[in-house]
């Protein structure tokens, strides 16, 4: 199944929701437990290039046709000194 960027994916069973911001060829689920997701963090699978933004947290783990999705880290931006 593709999932494409603006698509709202809710998980009501968790309470966790997010929006896909990039889009692929792959299924985005979610599993009670891990270390929980925060609001405004973003994960993404690196497979199929799949990201997503967190927009309701919670106890829960995010999968991409069953592999763990890697929080992404922040951009490091050079400094003005």
């Amino acid at each position: 199944m593709a999932t494409k960027p603006g698509e709202k994916v809710q998980f009501e069973d968790l309470g966790v929701e997010v929006i896909v911001t990039k889009g692929g060829d792959g299924d985005v689920t979610a599993t009670a437990g891990g270390e929980g997701l925060k609001v405004g963090k973003r994960y993404e699978d690196e497979a199929t290039g799949i990201q997503v933004l967190v927009t309701k947290p919670g106890a829960a783990t995010l999968l991409c046709n069953g592999t763990e999705m890697a929080l992404q880290e922040p951009k490091k931006t050079k400094s003005a000194d």
